[in-house]
């Protein structure tokens, strides 16, 4: 490797507004970095956004490293949920993009196209031309597409066709190395790697996101998946040969474990004195399991609390809410930066009024990737656990739901139709689901009342932090909470 030429790189992603760790792997890369950040290149693989601490936190936090490293580069990708879920937050994202390129920080996104022009938005680019060391390096960013984003002008195009309409792009360009930062499943990065042998392009290094579990590494195919909530942040140091390059991860560097720069303590010290996060709640109790794509302790422990709370028949609850798990922990006292860890929306509950027939094809959206996105499954609902399901594979793997139990009682035939189709079902569930994302159509244009109590809303978080209160005095210490049972055949 020839040392004059190699440069550092820093990959990161999913920091979802986890403000405090994201400035302890600033701190990292400030003290790993050469003064000025001269050969520093600073990948952040998307959703900043979406989480505990105030959303200007972060922002602030990345002007300050480019004070700190006024040489460096720097590129955040866009991720899924940096989009937000209304016209206000993806108003923030444009200004807050508009506000990194004044800063020399790149918002790269080279799937998103504006509607009206087909091309990527202004406030966006699909790639950049970085020249470090006197090489030239080229860095583009992709983004997931399950999110309706037409009610915008905006949509996120299929990736891998994306990608190979880039080829002869690339080719052109010719960089000295290519760094693709991809918001999405490792199934897709590996995708890309295969499409861009079959086009002719040398990939030099694939940084994924997206994944909230941790992902091993594919030092073949060059594919590194930092740790999501910025947990960890990869440090690799790569240099170029002739028509190559060479790729050595150097370490991987903890949040935990790394001293937090005093530049970000203020701002840090008197958001968490204000938002309360330190402020003890309730004793651990429960061992609340979390799983992003099946039924789990957690998800039914929050429907039901939701359903509870409405006085309703069910509940379901989109599965992204729940961020991460609350496990036992004998003898630690639960603050409420634990219990924001684990649900931080503003979410209020809503009811929807649900025949048989609506309700069987609302779980039969939930489970339609059950065997194809083992991992990912984004659709998956978290049930209240009074509700049980018996699903199958179809000739094509998809998942259909053959019966539903609610309250032990079967509401289907042996042909999977409803015995009573004139039943009602009070459903409690959360807005998103509720407006028909994530392919709920069937829920779009039923009629919904948001729940409120005292002129307030009735916000899923309260309710959450009032039942984990409660806990203490109503289960055995370390006892799990049962879970939806979901049967396959």
């Amino acid at each position: 490797m020839n040392k004059q030429t190699a440069i550092d790189i820093f990959a990161l992603t999913d920091c979802h507004q986890e403000a405090r760790k994201l400035c302890s792997l600033f701190s990292g890369i400030i003290s790993h970095s050469n003064k000025f950040g001269s050969e520093a290149l600073i990948c952040d693989c998307g959703d900043l956004f979406k989480g505990i601490y105030d959303r200007e936190l972060c922002v602030e936090s990345y002007l300050k490293l480019r004070q700190q490293l006024p040489e460096a580069k720097i590129v955040i990708a866009l991720g899924n949920n940096d989009f937000g879920f209304n016209s206000e937050h993806l108003n923030f994202l444009q200004q807050t993009a508009q506000r990194f390129n004044q800063a020399n920080i790149h918002v790269l996104c080279a799937n998103l196209r504006d509607l009206n022009t087909g091309t990527c938005p202004k406030w966006a680019d699909p790639y950049i031309l970085l020249d470090i060391n006197g090489k030239k390096i080229m860095v583009t960013a992709f983004c997931v597409n399950y999110i309706r984003l037409q009610r915008y002008n905006l949509t996120l195009a299929d990736i891998t066709e994306t990608f190979e309409n880039m080829a002869e792009t690339i080719k052109h360009i010719e960089p000295d190395a290519l760094i693709v930062l991809n918001h999405a499943l490792r199934t897709s990065s590996a995708e890309i790697w295969q499409t861009a042998k079959k086009c002719g392009v040398r990939v030099d290094l694939i940084i994924g996101g997206h994944e909230h579990s941790a992902v091993e590494p594919n030092p073949n195919e060059r594919t590194y998946y930092p740790q999501a909530f910025s947990r960890t942040l990869l440090h690799f140091k790569m240099g170029f040969a002739q028509c190559s390059t060479d790729l050595h991860l150097l370490e991987t560097i903890s949040s935990k474990a790394e001293p937090l720069n005093p530049i970000f303590e203020p701002a840090l010290d008197e958001y968490e004195q204000k938002a309360g996060l330190n402020i003890p709640v309730a004793k651990s109790t429960l061992n609340l399991t979390r799983n992003y794509s099946d039924t789990c302790p957690l998800g039914s422990f929050v429907a039901d609390q939701m359903r509870t709370a409405a006085k309703a028949d069910l509940a379901v609850l989109s599965t992204g809410y729940l961020t991460h798990a609350l496990r036992y922990e004998k003898g630690k006292i639960l603050t409420m930066y634990n219990l924001e860890r684990v649900f931080s929306a503003e979410t209020p509950v809503q009811t929807a009024v649900l025949s048989p027939k609506t309700l069987k094809a609302v779980l039969n959206n939930a489970v339609r990737f059950r065997y194809l996105q083992i991992y990912g499954n984004t659709r998956f609902l978290q049930c209240s656990s009074n509700l049980g399901i018996v699903c199958a594979k179809n000739a094509e793997n998809y998942g259909e739901i053959k019966q539903i139990m609610i309250n032990n009682e079967p509401i289907l035939d042996s042909d999977g139709n409803p015995l009573h189709p004139s039943d009602e079902y009070l459903c409690a569930l959360d807005p998103f689901v509720g407006s028909g994302e994530l392919g709920f159509d069937m829920l779009r244009s039923v009629f919904k009342e948001t729940l409120m109590k005292n002129n307030q809303l009735v916000r899923i978080k309260d309710l959450i932090v009032r039942a984990i209160k409660n806990a203490e005095y109503t289960y055995p210490e370390g006892s799990t909470y049962p879970a939806t049972k979901v049967t396959d055949i």
